[in-house]
């Protein structure tokens, strides 16, 4: 089934997964609206693709107001998204460690739940009713193994906040899948991304020893699986979280 163009947002998209996502939706064809506080990486980011097929816009999807700031501008644009990609995530490291439960303070738990969490709530609420009125969505929220399983050294707040991207994800399903838009999550095991370099290596290498794979995933395989739920082929998969993490969690 071949894939007309379409509009995506993806946030987090100036490094790791977020690029390789929008890499991946350019790639099939679509433009892609690329998200991210961090404005000079961004700009980077953008120009590795096609001009024509990108638009960067630096945000910080924490802000209540961005949302309805991000389809003013798309709308002003190209017009408005119809693949939304939550992949943005935080997960403070202290000494390469995360935050014990008993180390860890309000102000951490707040600024992960805010960005894991109430940013692809607050971007689905804005963006979802015109797929539900324009007859066809995708929205792909970035879990992770930690939010499915014991998530060994992740903090309380990082597994609870990919534990909730899975509530949000069904809950969306339910509510918008009649109407041709579906929501799915992914699941990611380690990933080559700057967001795990922050991990030690001792920690890296013993999560690696516990993947039957035997390594880290690529950013562009986690953007691999993206595109395909963002495709027609897809269009029977909602509700649902598809784990890709070299077998270190097996359902």
């Amino acid at each position: 089934m071949t894939d007309q163009p379409r509009i995506a947002l993806v946030t987090g998209a100036a490094r790791g997964i977020g690029l390789a996502v929008s890499a991946k939706l350019v790639e099939a064809g679509h433009c892609v609206a690329m998200v991210d506080v961090d404005r000079a990486g961004l700009e980077e980011a953008a120009q590795t693709l096609p001009s024509g097929q990108v638009l960067a816009i630096p945000a910080d999807i924490g802000d209540p107001d961005t949302p309805a700031r991000l389809q003013d501008l798309l709308l002003g644009h190209w017009g408005t998204a119809s693949i939304l990609v939550n992949n943005a995530a935080v997960s403070p490291k202290h000494a390469w460690q995360s935050a014990t439960l008993g180390g860890m303070s309000d102000d951490e738990w707040d600024l992960v739940m805010r960005i894991n969490v109430t940013a692809p709530m607050r971007l689905a609420r804005q963006f979802v009713p015109a797929m539900r009125d324009g007859g066809w969505g995708r929205v792909v929220n970035m879990s992770s193994r930690a939010g499915r399983t014991n998530p060994h050294q992740a903090s309380a707040a990082y597994a609870t906040s990919k534990a909730a991207i899975l509530g949000l994800t069904r809950a969306i399903a339910t509510e918008f899948s009649p109407f041709g838009v579906t929501a799915n999550a992914i699941a990611p095991g380690l990933v080559a991304t700057k967001l795990i370099a922050a991990v030690s290596p001792e920690i890296q290498a013993s999560i690696q020893a516990r993947t039957p794979v035997g390594r880290a995933a690529s950013p562009e395989e986690i953007g691999a699986v993206v595109a395909f739920l963002a495709s027609p082929g897809a269009a029977f998969i909602t509700g649902t979280c598809l784990d890709v993490n070299g077998g270190a969690f097996m359902c």
